[in-house]
């Protein structure tokens, strides 16, 4: 019996390209129905790909030579990249910078093969590959970035790999990731503190809300910014929020305010609302500029509702598609000032007729011109589940130059407010003038403020943290999947965190051991102690701890509840009234199997379990019995293993 031919590595290479070409055809033709490029083009429009409508951003990525647009790469590269790119899509807002990883490997390929692009083949992908091409990248971007863009062709590699296209390359990035290196040290520090806004901009854009802008594109994006103060959304977040975006309920007899949202960075595919809550204070301000920007956009609504019935024409209200229109009629549709603006328009887009009368236009050629001019979709949100929140369903929307400085504002073209429009308020570009620089807000070097919409959400949160509000807390409350990304939005120091505690003993906010000892030494003598006494400060789920770590290890093994005289627990405080509660009953049921085990007659292990579980409950008990504390005001930080006393609050010597 013949034996049948053993395929070779290279036949086994061709195979695995073709089977993973034609699959990324089909994923393409899937993905891309609604865009006008092909898969074989040496570039790609990728606007259907995007969720959301609040970038005016380039949405053309090239499958050219590196700083080329016209030189295509090579079929044997460019339709395995091509195919990466759209099997293994995640975000579409970082496809472009993928595939600009893997132009440049191209580049470090070719110089390795002094130039023969005939010479190179997927099974001779090689560790030396991956480092030339870092060395370019380290020539052409930052660190930061070209770290990005390394750890982005090496999931490339590995996904070549996976499918028998190229060998596993085992290489270990030579760039540093820079912000895990710097993240401590002082310099890091002062780079990190440099992405909250100045007390001076912050100062400023309050006056710009409650005095300087009066004009509606000033009120508009006042508004919108007045929201990011308080809530603290990513600014794609802030521009999709629906129309009906306020919640309000009641919680254990107290009423809450929050906002409804889209989160913008979420995994999976369905877009499901989130809710931020609001303090009392954040939600009388929300209310006040939701009412106000639903005035201002109130007739912009109407009209996105008009171009909504017929999504492929743009109505002209009053006039019939094939009537004359005169120029001053046409002048009004527009939205312009005067007929020269109308003759300004160059006749192939919008032709001007005559007869013995004068001149005139027709209904149906001006419609065309505003089609043209129209936003390609009506909507702001795929919500990934076949529906979409179109433009009369979303908060912030405007007429077509609602914005601009110098022309004018369409009133039959809607479309909804993008990320340019608020950084332009907020930060000069080039002619356009920051809403600092036209009030004349400077800081005071006498330099003009200015701030970017994410130094608004680092502010906030940097507000939660000096508050004591627990790591986790926060990264749920800012809508976050990963408690280790709100490390990069914590920009207090250890001193600093020192200092609010210091100064909380010296108010007489916090109690325990050590403010005990405070209250009872001489005046003279008090700072010195607490500079010498308070070195640590942690902030836990169940309130605050004073333990200084590097000097001994923790003797509860963090079960603070167990007598911790370290432990202060914060009245009033309803986070950790629920995590309390939360060990109380873990703890009553592990205390109810260790009582079994005893019965058994195991008790050389029950009888430690016992006792354990009986001294947590002790001291959740004793926690919780603080809220109950008539003698304290809510928001005090007391000492739950004193003998339930503090002596804090007598009258100091």
């Amino acid at each position: 019996m013949s034996s049948l031919p053993i395929a070779q590595p290279q036949d086994h290479s061709r195979e695995a390209i073709r089977g993973l070409v034609v699959a990324g055809r089909e994923k393409f033709t899937a993905d891309m129905q609604h865009s006008q490029s092909e898969f074989d083009d040496i570039s790609w429009d990728i606007s259907s790909l995007f969720d959301r409508s609040v970038s005016r951003s380039n949405r053309r990525v090239y499958f050219t030579r590196r700083g080329t647009t016209d030189q295509p790469l090579p079929s044997i590269y460019a339709d395995v990249v091509k195919s990466w790119v759209i099997l293994d899509r995640r975000s579409a807002k970082y496809m472009a910078r993928r595939v600009d990883g893997a132009r440049l490997l191209w580049e470090a390929i070719l110089r390795r093969r002094t130039g023969d692009s005939t010479a190179f083949r997927w099974e001779t992908l090689h560790e030396e590959d991956l480092s030339q091409a870092e060395i370019l990248m380290r020539s052409q971007w930052s660190e930061s970035t070209t770290f990005k863009r390394v750890v982005g062709i090496m999931v490339f590699s590995r996904f070549l790999a996976a499918r028998g296209i190229c060998r596993s390359l085992y290489y270990v990035p030579q760039t540093p990731r820079v912000e895990d290196l710097n993240r401590n040290t002082i310099e890091g520090l002062e780079a990190r503190r440099d992405r909250l806004p100045t007390d001076a901009a912050l100062r400023g854009l309050a006056d710009v809300y409650r005095e300087y802008a009066t004009e509606p594109r000033d009120r508009l994006r006042a508004a919108a910014v007045a929201i990011l103060v308080v809530a603290g959304f990513r600014i794609g977040e802030l521009l999709t929020m629906p129309l009906d975006c306020e919640v309000e309920e009641e919680r254990n007899g107290k009423p809450r305010y929050g906002l409804r949202y889209y989160k913008e960075k979420t995994r999976g595919g369905e877009k499901l609302f989130a809710v931020r809550w609001l303090t009392p204070t954040g939600a009388e301000l929300a209310r006040q500029a939701i009412q106000e920007i639903r005035s201002i956009t109130a007739q912009a609504r109407d009209r996105a509702q008009v171009l909504e019935e017929s999504p492929h024409r743009v109505p002209l209200p009053g006039v019939h598609w094939a009537a004359r229109m005169p120029p001053d009629e046409v002048v009004r549709a527009l939205g312009m000032k005067n007929r020269d603006c109308v003759q300004n328009i160059p006749p192939n887009r919008l032709p001007r007729h005559q007869d013995e009368r004068g001149f005139f236009y027709r209904a149906y050629e001006v419609e065309a011109y505003l089609r043209s001019l129209r936003v390609t979709r009506l909507w702001t949100v795929d919500r990934r589940n076949g529906t979409h929140q179109m433009l009369s369903e979303t908060l912030l929307i405007a007429f077509r130059f609602f914005f601009h400085s110098y022309r004018s504002t369409y009133p039959l073209l809607v479309e909804p407010l993008v990320i340019q429009q608020i950084s332009d308020f907020l930060s000069p570009r080039g002619r356009v003038r920051s809403v600092f620089e036209r009030f004349s807000i400077r800081e005071p070097d006498g330099s003009f403020c200015r701030m970017t919409s994410h130094q608004l959400r680092h502010w906030l949160n940097y507000i939660a943290d000096k508050g004591g509000l627990p790591t986790e807390l926060q990264t749920r409350w800012m809508g976050r999947e990963d408690s280790r990304d709100t490390n990069a939005y914590r920009h207090a120091t250890a001193d600093e965190r020192l200092e609010w505690v210091k100064h909380g003993i010296r108010k007489g906010e916090l109690s325990g051991p050590k403010a005990d000892v405070y209250c009872e030494l001489p005046s003279t003598r008090r700072d010195a102690f607490l500079e010498g006494e308070m070195r640590a400060v942690h902030v836990t789920a169940l309130g605050f701890c004073l333990h200084d770590f590097a000097v001994t290890p923790c003797p509860y093994h963090l079960n603070c509840v167990r007598g911790c005289v370290d432990y202060l627990r914060t009245k009033g405080n309803e986070n950790e009234r629920r995590n309390l509660i939360q060990i109380q009953r873990a703890t009553e049921q592990a205390l109810a199997s260790a009582k079994a085990h005893s019965v058994s007659g195991d008790t050389q292990v029950a009888e430690p379990w016992i006792r354990h579980c009986q001294e947590t409950l002790e001291g959740v008990k004793r926690a919780l019995a603080i809220d109950e504390d008539h003698t304290a005001t809510t928001g005090t930080k007391l000492r739950p293993f004193s003998n339930g006393q503090s002596r804090f609050m007598k009258s100091q010597p």
